[in-house]
């Protein structure tokens, strides 16, 4: 059987040789997911902060606070999940749009995508993508969240 590697195999190394560990993962089985990406673009869309801002993974190192949780794509089980999150954010953080999205995206992950940590109370759960998956692709923008008359 051929050995699946994660899409930021090479970074994920080098966080466990400096002693970081990967959480439990577990298999999608067709899990229907959210998560938050910028309308009419595909610019940052879909990948993990320490690839997006590879300093933040610098600075994270040189204060021993890595994690490879920031390697991973941060997910949510459902719609009123994340609204509920970006909500929150949206009230502590002005600029939210510009830093995680201003829309949320929703895609089904299969188990040849990857593998996901186990599902916090409040919905998040973070995604290991494997070499290959490509969630512009299978995610789609449907809600424009940072205008949403909710807030």
């Amino acid at each position: 059987m051929k050995e699946t590697k994660y899409k930021y195999q090479k970074e994920i190394d080098e966080l466990i040789t400096l002693g970081c560990q990967l959480p439990e993962l577990y298999a999608p089985n067709g899990l229907s997911a959210c998560r938050f990406a910028y309308s009419g673009s595909n610019r940052q869309n879909h990948v993990p902060q320490y690839i997006a801002t590879p300093k933040r993974m610098l600075l994270d190192i040189s204060k021993n606070s890595m994690t490879t949780s920031l390697l991973a794509l941060s997910c949510f089980d459902t719609v009123t999940h994340a609204e509920s999150f970006y909500r929150n954010l949206k009230k502590a953080f002005r600029n939210i749009s510009s830093a995680i999205g201003d829309s949320l995206s929703e895609g089904i992950l299969s188990n040849e995508d990857g593998k996901k940590t186990i599902t916090g109370t409040n919905g998040h759960f973070d995604f290991y993508e494997y070499e290959g998956c490509n969630f512009n692709e299978t995610f789609k923008i449907t809600k424009d969240l940072y205008n949403d008359e909710k807030d």
